[in-house]
């Protein structure tokens, strides 16, 4: 990929490259009298020239024109090529991944995929389950994609984004998305289009628990207190 982008810079360099040097041999201009006519050849302005021409540097003008157009489109057709392949690509890969949810069953929908959330989908792939990540940082997906995650890039508290993640069919959904807020109502969302879903929700502060269970979450989980209980016991254990 990398060196396919280098390419079109590297002929257009070549070009002035080529141009500056032809016109400082044929004509024995100055390295910037040269510069300035491959400058102006080769973007058609037609200024005029900087010195007068001699036959061979005429036909060497028609050369570095024809030669400049060649390129312009070459480097026109690698740039809509590098577009289009990206967009074909997503276009493609969502595709896939859309027809992979489309087929499971009994999966989990993890919503968030920040530190939290990337540890909650390794350990349900350890454990074998079905996994479906909804996050809107398309970088954050890129990542799961290399592991042939079903990924869905949208809001979790939206009804079609769930509805995309086939919230119909799962088994359960775990919210942990950075903001208290957002986790309740992706849990409300969630439970008012699946009533048998089994919802375990982040809650970083006391009230949000409440809050959680409320909008229909069947667990809370404050990370801060099991974490700070975990240490506490690590160290009066030791």
């Amino acid at each position: 990929m990398l060196r396919q982008n280098l390419r079109p810079i590297l002929l257009v360099s070549s070009m002035f490259a080529g141009g500056t040097a032809g016109y400082r041999y044929i004509e024995d201009a100055s390295w910037w009298d040269s510069f300035y006519m491959t400058v102006i050849t080769l973007t058609t302005v037609g200024y005029g020239e900087e010195f007068p021409l001699s036959d061979r540097g005429e036909a060497f003008t028609v050369l570095l024109l024809l030669g400049g157009v060649g390129v312009f489109l070459f480097v026109l057709t690698e740039i809509g090529r590098t577009i289009l392949e990206g967009e074909l690509q997503e276009f493609w890969g969502q595709r896939r991944r859309s027809r992979m949810i489309d087929q499971m069953r009994d999966h989990q929908i993890v919503c968030g995929v920040g530190r939290m959330g990337r540890a909650v989908v390794e350990e349900l792939q350890r454990t074998g389950e079905q996994v479906v990540v909804i996050d809107r940082d398309p970088d954050r997906l890129a990542l799961l994609h290399d592991a042939s995650i079903p990924t869905v890039r949208g809001d979790a508290t939206a009804e079609a984004t769930l509805r995309q993640a086939g919230i119909d069919r799962a088994r359960g959904l775990i919210a942990c998305l950075a903001d208290d807020a957002h986790n309740v109502y992706a849990v409300l969302t969630a439970r008012t289009l699946n009533q048998k879903l089994f919802i375990v929700a982040r809650a970083t502060e006391d009230d949000a628990e409440q809050r959680v269970r409320q909008a229909g979450a069947d667990r809370a989980v404050n990370p801060y207190q099991i974490g700070g209980l975990r240490l506490a016991h690590l160290a009066v254990e030791r």
